[in-house]
């Protein structure tokens, strides 16, 4: 609905015609999302099948941004970055048939390693017409630890295998003895091999659409609706900035530590708004430390996440988008590291602490339109060998990497709604998905016995945030066998979900590990734990904050809540001022309006 809308106003302005140039534009649209959809129900890489860790983008013979696939934003607008460096690698000559993979992100300057961009060229009768771009989470990309992203790791060639710019497959045909040396270097190599041909083999398939779309309507039709898209992303986003009040905003959040340096990681913005043109200026961030460095298009992409969140959804995202949009990030900060600067948690840290500082900023120039502080990104990532499994095709124990995404909390609250439920971190914008427990169990030796929402757990306010999650799992490790507990995609123990328009915080992250005589220890923020035969761990996340006064909630919002048992008759009466029966869970309204009177006048 949103492109049909924008591709009539645009047919409008320019003169194409507004039923082709929808059409154009929603096939682009559905092609990418086929693209994605292939790959998602073929997948062996257990983040890319079972948690849509993925994206397809479109882009014109320039590298600019077409249009996108409806999946994870950290693996679209990098593309901005990617394809232009792709096509200068190369000096612009390429091949029917093509197709590179990269990764390396002081040269594309994408995310963290196990995150492959891969590229191919679209040509139509024998000229280049565009390119599509998709990126997504390999099931190994080498490293000292399985996965890629241990923390910990020396430099970037310790983290993982660096790939710049490779055309693996040249006019069609395997370059097997440079596709050989990447496969040699990653664990799990033929699930690599395999995804890697399943991407292939589903941008292979959208070229043909894309020609069949030039053969029906011409090239020229399709390239002035290619434009038509990019000028009605930037007309409407301009118009979107000139709705926000001119000024200067500030905004600030920290990651807990960066793995070595025991210290919060702060990532600063100055954000300026002058008509139809922001800025975002982050020089007042931290240096670059280890781990938790955000590449720089990692850091495009997660500032337009935040602009997007407070803007009208129905914006069109492509390189439009980014023209009225400037980003200062100097080289050596945390937001745009220096080789050989380490970047594993870029997108599960530093990444999601750039789209909650710029929305802190938002919150003090458009209120009304800024959530409030989601959960962070916490789950911890299970590595590790089974010696009790064995491939009868290749006699070896099978060595897992994979993680429930049962803990990651809750979305924080916007005017007029509640915090979405188990809605995950902020830069994932409800983009990811969460792995079937039952999926988890059969692929690694863990049992997750409990997996619910906390009660009490949420930022109260007028719009409270979604609840906290708590999941409890034991090791079925068999003795000797390598086990690890990676939380480098942990974060939020210092720094607690933020309230809105007087909105409270959410609690603190909360992780240990129990051993089965009752002994615990902490389970740290970006650390390689192991975990022993018997132990259990344990996770407890927040919500997200909550947005507006909590005395102003609705009561029976509150009596809902508590007989959700979300809230307890205690913080009701505490937090709420709400007085719930608990056997009946009638509110008393006279005795609610007494407290709530008294509780304002204390608070003044």
């Amino acid at each position: 609905m949103a492109n049909r809308q924008a591709a009539s106003a645009a047919g409008a302005v320019s003169g194409v015609d507004p039923t082709t140039l929808s059409v154009v534009w929603n096939r682009l649209d559905s092609i990418l999302d086929e693209v994605g959809e292939k790959v998602l129900h073929a997948a062996q890489s257990f983040v890319m099948a079972n948690i849509r860790d993925l994206g397809a983008v479109a882009t014109d013979p320039a590298g600019r941004l077409v249009a996108v696939s409806g999946y994870l934003p950290v693996h679209l607008f990098v593309a901005a970055e990617v394809v232009p460096t792709v096509k200068a690698w190369f000096n612009n000559e390429f091949h029917p048939g093509d197709f590179i993979i990269c990764n390396d992100p002081h040269i594309i300057h994408g995310g963290h390693l196990p995150d492959w961009s891969m590229v191919r060229p679209v040509f139509h009768k024998g000229e280049l017409f565009c390119f599509l771009h998709f990126k997504g989470h390999q099931a190994d990309t080498g490293g000292f630890l399985p996965g890629g992203y241990g923390p910990g790791a020396y430099d970037i060639i310790a983290e993982g295998l660096n790939i710049p710019p490779l055309r693996i497959i040249e006019g069609g045909t395997v370059r097997k003895d440079l596709w050989g040396l990447v496969l040699r270097n990653v664990r799990n190599s033929t699930q690599v091999d395999m995804d890697v041909m399943l991407v292939n083999g589903a941008l292979a398939q959208a070229e043909e659409q894309i020609v069949n779309l030039l053969d029906k309507y011409g090239v020229e039709t399709v390239e002035a609706c290619m434009n038509e898209m990019r000028a009605a992303g930037e007309r409407a986003t301009r118009a979107a900035i000139a709705k926000i009040p001119d000024g200067v905003y500030f905004g600030e959040s920290a990651a807990d530590w960066d793995g070595t340096t025991d210290k919060p990681v702060w990532v600063r913005v100055k954000v300026t708004v002058k008509g139809e043109e922001i800025t975002f200026d982050f020089s007042q961030s931290d240096p670059q430390g280890d781990f938790v460095n955000s590449a720089l298009g990692c850091t495009l992409t997660y500032t337009m996440a935040s602009l997007f969140y407070v803007i009208d959804p129905s914006v069109p995202k492509n390189q439009g988008s980014l023209a009225p949009v400037h980003i200062v990030a100097p080289e050596g900060c945390v937001c745009n590291p220096k080789y050989p600067a380490t970047v594993g948690a870029s997108a599960c840290s530093v990444g999601n602490i750039i789209t909650e500082a710029c929305l802190i900023a938002f919150a003090k120039a458009v209120p009304d339109s800024v959530p409030a502080g989601f959960a962070k990104h916490c789950c911890p990532m299970n590595i590790g060998r089974d010696s009790r499994v064995i491939d009868p095709r290749t006699g070896a124990a099978s060595q897992y990497y994979a993680e429930t995404f049962a803990s990651d909390g809750s979305g924080g609250a916007l005017k007029g709604y509640d915090g979405w439920q188990g809605g995950m971190t902020v830069g994932f914008s409800g983009n990811l998905g969460r792995a079937e427990i039952e999926i988890f169990e059969s692929m690694v030796p863990y049992r997750v016995p409990r997996y619910e929402l906390l009660q009490d757990w949420e930022g109260a306010g007028e719009f409270r945030g979604g609840p906290g999650v708590y999941v409890e799992a034991v090791a079925d490790t068999a003795p000797g066998d390598p086990a690890i507990l990676m939380t480098g995609n942990c974060d939020g123990m210092v720094i607690p979900p933020y309230g809105v328009a007087g909105g409270g915080e959410a609690p603190r992250v909360e992780m240990w590990i129990e051993s089965p005589d009752g002994r615990k220890r902490v389970l740290r923020t970006y650390v390689n734990e192991p975990i022993f035969p018997g132990e259990k761990w344990y996770t407890k996340v927040p919500g997200g904050g909550g947005w507006g006064h909590p005395l102003n909630r609705d009561p029976k919002l509150v009596r809902d809540d508590v007989r959700d048992e979300l809230v307890s008759v205690q913080r009701a009466r505490d937090v709420y001022g709400v007085l719930v029966d608990p056997t009946t869970f009638e509110v008393d309204q006279q005795a609610t309006e007494r407290l709530r009177k008294e509780m304002r006048v204390r608070k003044q």
